[in-house]
Protein backbone atom coordinates (compact mmCIF):
# COMPACT_ATOMS: atom_id res chain seq x y z
CA UNK A 1 0.00 0.00 0.00
CA UNK A 2 1.02 3.61 -0.61
CA UNK A 3 -0.52 6.67 1.02
CA UNK A 4 0.33 10.19 -0.13
CA UNK A 5 -0.97 12.95 2.13
CA UNK A 6 -0.58 16.52 0.91
CA UNK A 7 -0.87 18.57 4.10
CA UNK A 8 -2.22 22.09 3.80
CA UNK A 9 0.88 24.31 3.80
CA UNK A 10 -0.46 27.70 2.63
CA UNK A 11 1.39 28.53 -0.59
CA UNK A 12 3.98 25.81 0.09
CA UNK A 13 4.58 22.05 0.16
CA UNK A 14 4.39 19.50 2.96
CA UNK A 15 3.98 15.95 1.67
CA UNK A 16 3.74 12.86 3.87
CA UNK A 17 4.39 9.53 2.12
CA UNK A 18 3.76 6.09 3.64
CA UNK A 19 4.44 2.74 2.03
CA UNK A 20 4.50 -0.89 3.10
CA UNK A 21 2.87 -4.30 2.79
CA UNK A 22 0.17 -3.41 5.32
CA UNK A 23 -0.79 -0.86 7.96
CA UNK A 24 1.49 -2.50 10.53
CA UNK A 25 4.65 -2.32 8.41
CA UNK A 26 4.60 1.23 7.08
CA UNK A 27 7.72 3.20 6.18
CA UNK A 28 7.63 6.98 5.91
CA UNK A 29 9.10 9.86 3.89
CA UNK A 30 8.50 13.56 4.61
CA UNK A 31 8.98 16.05 1.78
CA UNK A 32 9.24 19.69 2.93
CA UNK A 33 7.51 21.39 5.86
CA UNK A 34 5.63 24.30 4.33
CA UNK A 35 5.41 27.69 6.01
CA UNK A 36 5.96 28.38 9.73
CA UNK A 37 2.26 27.99 10.44
CA UNK A 38 2.25 24.59 8.70
CA UNK A 39 4.12 23.25 11.73
CA UNK A 40 0.85 23.13 13.70
CA UNK A 41 -0.72 20.74 11.19
CA UNK A 42 2.47 18.72 10.78
CA UNK A 43 2.81 18.37 14.56
CA UNK A 44 -0.80 17.20 14.81
CA UNK A 45 -0.16 14.60 12.10
CA UNK A 46 3.01 13.36 13.80
CA UNK A 47 1.23 13.04 17.16
CA UNK A 48 -1.22 10.60 15.58
CA UNK A 49 1.70 8.17 15.46
CA UNK A 50 2.73 6.20 18.52
CA UNK A 51 6.06 7.45 19.94
CA UNK A 52 7.85 4.31 18.71
CA UNK A 53 6.54 4.89 15.17
CA UNK A 54 7.90 8.43 14.75
CA UNK A 55 10.74 7.44 12.48
CA UNK A 56 11.12 8.53 8.86
CA UNK A 57 13.37 6.73 6.42
CA UNK A 58 13.94 10.03 4.65
CA UNK A 59 13.35 13.76 5.07
CA UNK A 60 13.71 15.77 1.86
CA UNK A 61 14.03 19.55 2.08
CA UNK A 62 13.76 20.31 -1.60
CA UNK A 63 15.21 23.85 -1.58
CA UNK A 64 15.53 26.98 0.52
CA UNK A 65 12.33 28.86 -0.30
CA UNK A 66 10.51 29.75 2.92
CA UNK A 67 7.25 28.04 1.90
CA UNK A 68 9.09 24.71 1.82
CA UNK A 69 11.59 25.10 4.63
CA UNK A 70 10.09 27.28 7.39
CA UNK A 71 7.95 24.50 8.85
CA UNK A 72 11.00 22.24 9.03
CA UNK A 73 12.96 24.93 10.88
CA UNK A 74 10.15 25.13 13.41
CA UNK A 75 10.02 21.33 13.69
CA UNK A 76 13.73 21.22 14.50
CA UNK A 77 13.45 24.18 16.85
CA UNK A 78 10.71 22.50 18.94
CA UNK A 79 12.39 19.07 18.82
CA UNK A 80 10.05 17.51 21.39
CA UNK A 81 8.18 14.95 19.31
CA UNK A 82 10.83 12.23 19.32
CA UNK A 83 11.21 12.18 15.53
CA UNK A 84 14.19 10.45 13.93
CA UNK A 85 15.36 10.33 10.32
CA UNK A 86 17.56 7.72 8.64
CA UNK A 87 18.69 10.32 6.12
CA UNK A 88 18.07 14.01 5.43
CA UNK A 89 18.49 15.40 1.93
CA UNK A 90 19.22 19.12 1.75
CA UNK A 91 21.70 21.14 -0.28
CA UNK A 92 23.41 23.76 1.87
CA UNK A 93 25.92 26.36 0.82
CA UNK A 94 28.78 23.87 1.04
CA UNK A 95 27.08 21.74 -1.63
CA UNK A 96 26.87 24.47 -4.26
CA UNK A 97 30.47 24.16 -5.40
CA UNK A 98 34.00 24.87 -4.23
CA UNK A 99 34.44 27.95 -2.06
CA UNK A 100 37.33 29.80 -0.48
CA UNK A 101 35.07 31.03 2.30
CA UNK A 102 35.72 29.18 5.56
CA UNK A 103 33.20 28.65 8.30
CA UNK A 104 30.32 29.94 6.23
CA UNK A 105 28.10 27.02 7.23
CA UNK A 106 27.94 28.37 10.78
CA UNK A 107 25.89 31.26 9.45
CA UNK A 108 23.03 29.02 8.38
CA UNK A 109 20.44 27.88 10.89
CA UNK A 110 19.47 24.64 9.16
CA UNK A 111 22.99 23.66 8.11
CA UNK A 112 24.19 24.29 11.66
CA UNK A 113 21.52 21.90 12.92
CA UNK A 114 22.30 19.23 10.32
CA UNK A 115 26.01 19.28 11.21
CA UNK A 116 25.21 17.47 14.46
CA UNK A 117 27.09 14.14 14.53
CA UNK A 118 24.01 11.99 15.23
CA UNK A 119 22.26 13.13 12.04
CA UNK A 120 22.75 11.69 8.55
CA UNK A 121 22.97 14.61 6.12
CA UNK A 122 22.90 13.53 2.46
CA UNK A 123 24.07 10.09 3.57
CA UNK A 124 22.91 8.48 0.30
CA UNK A 125 25.26 10.87 -1.52
CA UNK A 126 28.17 10.34 0.90
CA UNK A 127 27.65 13.79 2.36
CA UNK A 128 28.04 15.50 -1.01
CA UNK A 129 25.45 17.43 -2.99
CA UNK A 130 22.12 15.85 -3.84
CA UNK A 131 22.47 16.47 -7.56
CA UNK A 132 22.28 14.81 -10.96
CA UNK A 133 25.57 14.11 -12.72
CA UNK A 134 24.72 14.33 -16.41
CA UNK A 135 27.94 12.52 -17.28
CA UNK A 136 26.90 9.35 -15.45
CA UNK A 137 24.07 6.86 -15.68
CA UNK A 138 21.19 7.14 -13.28
CA UNK A 139 21.76 5.27 -10.04
CA UNK A 140 18.73 4.42 -7.92
CA UNK A 141 18.71 4.64 -4.14
CA UNK A 142 16.91 1.88 -2.22
CA UNK A 143 15.16 2.81 1.01
CA UNK A 144 14.23 0.37 3.78
CA UNK A 145 11.00 -1.41 2.89
CA UNK A 146 11.77 -1.47 -0.82
CA UNK A 147 11.07 2.08 -2.05
CA UNK A 148 13.37 2.99 -4.94
CA UNK A 149 14.27 6.63 -5.64
CA UNK A 150 15.88 8.05 -8.78
CA UNK A 151 17.06 11.65 -8.67
CA UNK A 152 15.91 13.91 -11.56
CA UNK A 153 16.86 17.36 -10.20
CA UNK A 154 18.86 19.49 -9.50
CA UNK A 155 21.87 19.48 -11.78
CA UNK A 156 25.22 20.63 -10.43
CA UNK A 157 24.98 23.63 -12.78
CA UNK A 158 21.69 24.69 -11.16
CA UNK A 159 23.34 24.55 -7.75
CA UNK A 160 26.34 26.53 -9.02
CA UNK A 161 24.04 29.17 -10.52
CA UNK A 162 22.44 29.67 -7.09
CA UNK A 163 25.74 30.07 -5.24
CA UNK A 164 26.37 33.82 -5.83
CA UNK A 165 22.85 34.54 -4.59
CA UNK A 166 22.78 32.05 -1.70
CA UNK A 167 22.96 34.45 1.23
CA UNK A 168 20.33 36.77 -0.18
CA UNK A 169 17.95 33.84 -0.67
CA UNK A 170 18.93 32.21 2.64
CA UNK A 171 18.08 35.45 4.43
CA UNK A 172 14.66 35.56 2.78
CA UNK A 173 14.04 31.94 3.84
CA UNK A 174 15.06 32.58 7.45
CA UNK A 175 18.11 30.30 7.28
CA UNK A 176 20.56 32.77 8.78
CA UNK A 177 20.92 32.46 12.53
CA UNK A 178 20.52 36.20 13.12
CA UNK A 179 17.57 36.54 10.75
CA UNK A 180 14.96 33.94 11.65
CA UNK A 181 11.61 34.25 9.91
CA UNK A 182 8.87 35.90 11.95
CA UNK A 183 5.93 33.67 12.78
CA UNK A 184 3.18 34.41 10.29
CA UNK A 185 -0.23 32.85 9.95
CA UNK A 186 -1.08 31.24 6.63
CA UNK A 187 -3.30 33.35 4.41
CA UNK A 188 -6.80 31.92 4.14
CA UNK A 189 -8.06 32.01 0.58
CA UNK A 190 -10.95 29.55 0.81
CA UNK A 191 -14.09 30.96 -0.90
CA UNK A 192 -17.72 30.39 -0.09
CA UNK A 193 -18.85 27.01 -1.35
CA UNK A 194 -22.20 28.47 -2.33
CA UNK A 195 -20.68 30.43 -5.19
CA UNK A 196 -21.75 29.26 -8.65
CA UNK A 197 -20.03 29.97 -11.93
CA UNK A 198 -22.00 30.56 -15.11
CA UNK A 199 -21.06 28.85 -18.35
CA UNK A 200 -19.95 32.12 -19.96
CA UNK A 201 -17.31 32.50 -17.23
CA UNK A 202 -15.71 29.18 -18.00
CA UNK A 203 -12.13 29.31 -19.32
CA UNK A 204 -11.27 28.26 -22.84
CA UNK A 205 -9.00 25.28 -22.15
CA UNK A 206 -7.87 24.93 -25.76
CA UNK A 207 -6.80 28.57 -26.03
CA UNK A 208 -5.08 28.60 -22.63
CA UNK A 209 -3.17 25.39 -23.36
CA UNK A 210 -1.75 26.94 -26.55
CA UNK A 211 -0.18 29.84 -24.62
CA UNK A 212 3.55 30.01 -25.33
CA UNK A 213 5.70 28.51 -22.59
CA UNK A 214 7.94 30.89 -20.65
CA UNK A 215 10.17 28.83 -18.34
CA UNK A 216 10.72 29.61 -14.69
CA UNK A 217 14.00 31.42 -14.04
CA UNK A 218 14.04 31.44 -10.22
CA UNK A 219 17.48 30.24 -9.10
CA UNK A 220 16.12 28.68 -5.91
CA UNK A 221 13.48 26.76 -7.86
CA UNK A 222 16.17 25.51 -10.23
CA UNK A 223 17.97 24.01 -7.23
CA UNK A 224 14.91 21.95 -6.18
CA UNK A 225 15.36 18.28 -5.40
CA UNK A 226 13.01 16.17 -7.54
CA UNK A 227 12.89 12.39 -7.74
CA UNK A 228 11.05 9.43 -9.19
CA UNK A 229 9.74 7.12 -6.44
CA UNK A 230 8.90 3.50 -7.24
CA UNK A 231 7.27 0.91 -5.02
CA UNK A 232 5.39 -2.31 -5.78
CA UNK A 233 4.79 -1.37 -9.41
CA UNK A 234 3.69 2.21 -8.71
CA UNK A 235 5.65 5.25 -9.91
CA UNK A 236 5.38 8.76 -8.47
CA UNK A 237 7.23 11.93 -9.45
CA UNK A 238 7.83 14.40 -6.60
CA UNK A 239 9.17 17.68 -7.91
CA UNK A 240 9.38 20.49 -5.34
CA UNK A 241 9.57 23.64 -7.48
CA UNK A 242 11.84 22.09 -10.13
CA UNK A 243 12.25 23.46 -13.65
CA UNK A 244 10.22 21.76 -16.38
CA UNK A 245 13.33 21.88 -18.56
CA UNK A 246 15.46 19.96 -16.03
CA UNK A 247 12.72 17.36 -15.48
CA UNK A 248 12.29 16.86 -19.23
CA UNK A 249 16.03 16.53 -19.78
CA UNK A 250 16.26 13.92 -17.01
CA UNK A 251 13.36 11.94 -18.44
CA UNK A 252 14.96 12.00 -21.88
CA UNK A 253 18.23 10.66 -20.48
CA UNK A 254 16.46 8.16 -18.21
CA UNK A 255 14.46 6.82 -21.17
CA UNK A 256 16.71 7.48 -24.20
CA UNK A 257 14.58 5.43 -26.59
CA UNK A 258 11.89 8.14 -26.43
CA UNK A 259 9.40 5.89 -24.65
CA UNK A 260 7.05 7.74 -22.29
CA UNK A 261 7.53 7.76 -18.54
CA UNK A 262 4.49 6.05 -17.05
CA UNK A 263 3.45 7.56 -13.73
CA UNK A 264 0.72 6.85 -11.20
CA UNK A 265 1.17 10.27 -9.59
CA UNK A 266 2.75 13.54 -10.68
CA UNK A 267 3.15 16.24 -8.02
CA UNK A 268 3.03 19.39 -10.14
CA UNK A 269 6.14 21.59 -9.64
CA UNK A 270 5.93 25.07 -8.15
CA UNK A 271 2.31 24.83 -7.06
CA UNK A 272 0.94 24.89 -10.60
CA UNK A 273 2.93 27.80 -12.01
CA UNK A 274 2.68 27.99 -15.80
CA UNK A 275 6.47 28.44 -15.94
CA UNK A 276 7.05 24.94 -14.52
CA UNK A 277 4.69 22.78 -16.56
CA UNK A 278 5.15 22.60 -20.32
CA UNK A 279 3.45 20.79 -23.17
CA UNK A 280 6.72 19.02 -23.99
CA UNK A 281 7.04 17.71 -20.44
CA UNK A 282 3.43 16.50 -20.32
CA UNK A 283 3.73 14.79 -23.70
CA UNK A 284 6.73 12.80 -22.46
CA UNK A 285 4.83 11.25 -19.56
CA UNK A 286 1.69 9.14 -19.20
CA UNK A 287 -0.14 9.93 -15.99
CA UNK A 288 -3.71 10.02 -14.74
CA UNK A 289 -3.27 11.63 -11.29
CA UNK A 290 -1.92 15.14 -10.70
CA UNK A 291 -1.37 16.75 -7.31
CA UNK A 292 -1.29 20.52 -6.69
CA UNK A 293 -0.21 21.95 -3.34
CA UNK A 294 -1.16 25.59 -2.66
CA UNK A 295 -3.88 27.86 -1.31
CA UNK A 296 -2.93 30.53 -3.83
CA UNK A 297 -1.60 32.97 -1.24
CA UNK A 298 0.82 35.59 -2.59
CA UNK A 299 1.24 34.13 -6.11
CA UNK A 300 -2.37 33.16 -6.97
CA UNK A 301 -1.41 29.62 -7.96
CA UNK A 302 -2.32 27.41 -9.68
CA UNK A 303 -2.17 29.31 -12.95
CA UNK A 304 -5.07 28.60 -15.29
CA UNK A 305 -2.61 28.06 -18.14
CA UNK A 306 -0.83 25.28 -16.23
CA UNK A 307 -4.07 23.45 -15.36
CA UNK A 308 -5.29 23.87 -18.94
CA UNK A 309 -2.09 22.24 -20.22
CA UNK A 310 -2.61 19.29 -17.87
CA UNK A 311 -6.23 18.86 -18.96
CA UNK A 312 -5.28 19.17 -22.65
CA UNK A 313 -1.99 17.25 -22.76
CA UNK A 314 -1.90 15.29 -19.49
CA UNK A 315 -3.59 12.11 -20.63
CA UNK A 316 -7.11 10.67 -20.84
CA UNK A 317 -9.52 11.98 -18.20
CA UNK A 318 -6.91 13.11 -15.67
CA UNK A 319 -7.69 13.40 -11.96
CA UNK A 320 -6.65 16.73 -10.43
CA UNK A 321 -6.13 16.75 -6.65
CA UNK A 322 -5.92 20.08 -4.82
CA UNK A 323 -5.07 20.32 -1.11
CA UNK A 324 -7.20 23.48 -0.75
CA UNK A 325 -10.41 24.78 -2.25
CA UNK A 326 -9.52 28.38 -3.06
CA UNK A 327 -10.76 31.22 -5.22
CA UNK A 328 -7.83 30.46 -7.51
CA UNK A 329 -8.77 26.81 -8.18
CA UNK A 330 -12.55 26.61 -7.59
CA UNK A 331 -13.21 27.11 -11.32
CA UNK A 332 -11.99 23.56 -11.96
CA UNK A 333 -14.81 22.13 -9.83
CA UNK A 334 -17.38 23.25 -12.37
CA UNK A 335 -19.36 20.22 -13.57
CA UNK A 336 -19.92 21.56 -17.09
CA UNK A 337 -16.20 22.19 -17.48
CA UNK A 338 -15.32 18.69 -16.25
CA UNK A 339 -17.81 17.08 -18.61
CA UNK A 340 -16.73 19.13 -21.61
CA UNK A 341 -12.99 18.52 -21.17
CA UNK A 342 -13.15 15.08 -19.54
CA UNK A 343 -11.28 15.46 -16.27
CA UNK A 344 -12.09 15.15 -12.54
CA UNK A 345 -11.28 17.65 -9.79
CA UNK A 346 -10.90 16.66 -6.13
CA UNK A 347 -10.75 18.90 -3.05
CA UNK A 348 -10.61 18.35 0.73
CA UNK A 349 -13.75 18.95 2.80
CA UNK A 350 -14.04 21.90 5.16
CA UNK A 351 -12.98 19.68 8.06
CA UNK A 352 -9.89 18.24 6.37
CA UNK A 353 -6.42 19.78 6.57
CA UNK A 354 -4.93 17.63 3.82
CA UNK A 355 -5.89 15.65 0.75
CA UNK A 356 -4.99 11.98 0.51
CA UNK A 357 -4.28 9.67 -2.41
CA UNK A 358 -3.91 5.94 -1.75
CA UNK A 359 -2.86 2.99 -3.86
CA UNK A 360 -4.17 -0.18 -2.21
CA UNK A 361 -3.84 -2.81 -4.93
CA UNK A 362 -0.14 -3.43 -5.30
CA UNK A 363 1.85 -5.44 -7.80
CA UNK A 364 3.42 -8.51 -6.20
Amino acid sequence: MINIECIQAAQGDCIWVEYGKDQDSLHRILIDGGTSDTYKRLKKRIKKLKPNERHFDLLVITHIDADHIAGILKLFEKDGLGITFSDIWFNGYKHLGKSRIKGVVQGELLSDYLEQPHLNWNKAFKGKAVSVDKRKKFKSIKLPGGMKLTLFSPTQKALSDLKPHWFKEAKKAGLLVDNKLPYKKDLDTCPSRSKRLSRRMLPDIDALAKTSFEPDSSLTNGSSIAFLAEYAGKKMLFTGDAYATILLDSIQRYLPECEPLYLDLFKIPHHGSDGNISKKLLERIRCSTYLVSTNGAYHKHPDKIAIARIIKYGGHKPDLYFNYLSKYNEIWSNTALQEKYQYNAHYPTDEQTSIKISFKKMQQ
